[in-house]
């Protein structure tokens, strides 16, 4: 929550503001509140320039730039910018990319085997249509000059490892780990975080590891944003209201950083369709606004303590320092058998403090790292003994084993058999892996194919002293797939079967000539085609499974004027078609949209009315309100309308009988129709309404009117004819 007070002076015209923010309630308590950063407003960014600025990255080539993007990302749009902090344009890039894949949503910087790149997120998912299609596009980081250039992009597509589509709009890159982070973006749910190496041999499509679930979704979700400092010591994400920080603490992984509880920024206001956050060192990070309009820049910085001599992280050539405490000062490492070199020792420190390294002459010998505080008043040193061991190591397990890219479940050292299926249209599968000693060999032989009846991969380990383990991975391909997803008639009607049938069912008007299979959504690899009536569905493998169109004509109800309650009696089951059928608390059923199509062919998202020729017709919602698109002889009427219990009217004009069809706009829950009410346009006026007793309601061009024998009354009882 957030109150802005304003003094004003009388006569005066400057005003000032204090910012005042509470703490939010993340996992069940409400998290802390970090007040060390300031926010002032540094630049302007041009619409004319770009607009919808989705995402930010720090330059890391040429530091003091921030690199941009827009969210249109089509033909000329496909560009980032380089602009200063107040938003002066610096420089274009345009990118060219091997896929066309738009919704680009977040840009981030980062170092991997030396070289500094970009990473472009093109991860949106609005209509949750994309599943295995979302796209990291990357390069090396140009030195940023003037003018523009263009550059050619190489890329990884990945998917989530349920297999479910997802909207996403963060995208960040960790320094330390070399390791890509997703935040999945829900509304009124909660987000998701997830982890990929970065690497640039992949290929096919990778799948992310989920880390963990961020808060209970109750105030912090619809994720927008977020980066990683270059140093890897804290990690932010912000949605529109809040922006929370992570530390990391000693050598741990981010994704157990990101376990623990986060604090709140307390300087972040509200940025209407804020987007994009993007660090430039551990002290200040930028923020801005996906507009179609000047957007203000926003710098926030962190006061540093400058007496503060404190180590976050050691590493040993490369890898973290095992035990790693900022309160332990000593470490005895042992080294592999035959070490001569002194290892490579590397340290951060969170503060603007200066670190040095004192290396031993040979081996055995002691290491130390002196952190000092940049007033020079505080230090603070570790040690590290090194000794090597007197014989060569027999450890030959694995530390890790993956399948393209991702940990196989249920990975275990001593594990040596496992067992994978993977899809009839799946790219052979790639295996990679890690051992446990860094002394250790590795020799992986991958499949050159893969069959139902199963082909091994093998990962021979090789330990120092010559002991070897093999581990074996027995792949499988799984018969090819056979699923209709969606039936379309050539009257418009989405057909549906029934679960374990092999009968395509739908209707069509009575008088109009029964409706052949206009066009169908099918597993992939797989092909449908029809003869008469019948339709067989063949698989990527040439299996084949037969179905039996059974299509039926239906009378339209006679009109009335008179409201139609329902009440799903087999009369009123002649003219309303619903497959999700009838109940007494929803009326005729609708299910919500389902991105797997599994609602869609089971007929649940749907349901159609018969109706007479007339011109105004009123649907009536039973208890909830549901949003809904409406369509007549399956095109669709209007936009995305509410169905409600006081009833949504609908000036159809059809001259003849039709089918009206109320199909689901909704990605949770049921609705129902409870009644329908039809009228028409009277020849010579209101009085030729028809009715089929006295003292009626009747709706004459969207007004209720009362109809007494040969009397007509509006609603105030004041007689009209």
């Amino acid at each position: 929550m957030k109150t802005r007070i304003c003094l004003v002076a009388l006569g005066m015209l400057a005003t000032s503001a204090v910012w005042s923010a509470s703490s939010i309630n993340y996992d069940g308590t409400n998290l802390e509140l970090n007040n060390d950063f300031t926010r002032t407003e540094c630049g302007t960014q041009q619409k004319s320039v770009m607009k919808e600025i989705s995402g930010m990255a720090c330059s890391r080539v040429t530091p003091g730039y921030i690199w941009e993007h827009g969210d249109e990302n089509l033909d000329s749009d496909r560009r980032i910018l380089a602009i200063k902090p107040d938003g002066t344009q610096q420089m274009e890039v345009n990118v060219n990319t091997s896929s066309t894949r738009d919704d680009w949503e977040d840009i981030c910087t980062g170092i991997y085997g030396g070289k500094n790149y970009i990473f472009i997120g093109a991860i949106g998912d609005n209509d949750l249509k994309y599943k295995d299609k979302y796209y990291i596009y990357y390069f090396e980081e140009p030195a940023i000059t003037s003018g523009s250039t263009t550059i050619t992009t190489s890329e990884i597509v990945f998917g989530y490892p349920d297999n479910k589509a997802y909207n996403t709009e963060t995208l960040m890159y960790d320094n330390v780990e070399q390791m890509f982070y997703v935040v999945t973006k829900v509304e009124g749910g909660v987000c998701s975080l997830y982890s990929l190496p970065f690497k640039t041999n992949y290929s096919g499509v990778q799948k992310l590891t989920k880390v963990c679930d961020l808060g209970n979704g109750s105030t912090f979700n619809f994720c927008t944003g977020g980066d990683i400092t270059p140093d890897g010591n804290w990690m932010a994400i912000k949605n529109k209201q809040y922006i929370l920080l992570w530390e990391r603490q000693g050598s741990e992984s981010l994704s157990e950083t990101a376990k623990r509880r986060p604090v709140q920024i307390a300087a972040y206001q509200e940025e209407a369709q804020g987007e994009a956050l993007a660090w430039d060192d551990y002290t200040t990070f930028y923020t801005t606004s996906d507009q179609k309009k000047n957007v203000p820049i926003y710098k926030y910085a962190r006061a540093v303590d400058h007496s503060k001599a404190e180590v976050t992280a050691i590493t040993i050539n490369g890898e973290p320092l095992a035990g790693f405490a900022k309160d332990k000062l000593t470490y005895d490492v042992v080294l592999p058998y035959g070490t001569t070199e002194v290892p490579v020792v590397l340290a951060a420190a969170s503060s603007d403090g200066t670190i040095v390294v004192t290396n031993p002459a040979s081996l055995p010998g002691t290491v130390t790292v002196t952190c000092t505080s940049k007033d020079g008043k505080n230090s603070i040193t570790y040690t590290i003994n090194f000794t090597v061991s007197a014989t060569p190591s027999s450890d030959a397990t694995l530390k890790s084993l993956s399948v393209n890219g991702s940990l196989i479940e249920g990975f275990a050292a001593d594990k040596e058999k496992y067992e994978i299926f993977i899809a009839y249209t799946a790219e052979l599968p790639v295996v990679t892996a890690q051992a446990n000693d860094m002394t250790a060999k590795v020799q992986i032989n991958n499949v050159s194919e893969v069959t139902k009846a199963g082909n091994d991969a093998t990962v021979v380990v090789t330990a120092q002293d010559e002991t070897q383990k093999t581990y074996t991975i027995t792949f499988h391909r799984a018969d090819a797939e056979k699923k209709i997803n969606e039936i379309i008639l050539s009257n418009n009607y989405s057909a549906y079967i029934n679960d374990g049938e092999t009968i395509i069912r739908g209707w069509y008007l009575a008088g109009e000539s029964a409706p052949s299979v206009k066009s169908y959504k099918v597993s992939e690899g797989a092909s449908l085609t029809q003869e008469d009536s019948a339709v067989t569905l063949t698989g990527a493998d040439g299996e084949s499974t037969t179905y039996t169109l059974d299509i039926q004509a239906v009378n339209p109800v006679a009109f009335s004027a008179l409201e139609i309650v329902f009440d799903g009696s087999d009369d009123e089951a002649e003219w309303v078609k619903s497959a999700y059928g009838w109940d007494s608390s929803k009326k005729w059923k609708f299910s919500k949209t389902d991105t797997d199509y599994s609602r869609e062919i089971a007929g649940k998202t749907h349901v159609e009315l018969f109706l007479p020729a007339c011109d105004t017709v009123v649907l009536t919602s039973m208890n909830t309100e549901r949003d809904v698109r409406i369509y007549i002889n399956g095109k669709q009427f209007g936009d995305k309308v509410k169905l409600v219990k006081t009833g949504l009217a609908l000036a159809v004009e059809q001259s003849t009988a039709f089918m009206l069809s109320v199909v689901s706009a909704q990605s949770s829950g049921d609705g129902g129709i409870a009644a329908v009410r039809m009228a028409r346009k009277a020849a010579q006026g209101i009085g030729e309404i028809e009715s089929e007793k006295e003292n009626a309601k009747v709706l004459y061009n969207g007004q209720l009117f009362i109809l007494r024998g040969e009397k007509i009354y509006d609603m105030q009882g004041k007689r009209i004819q």
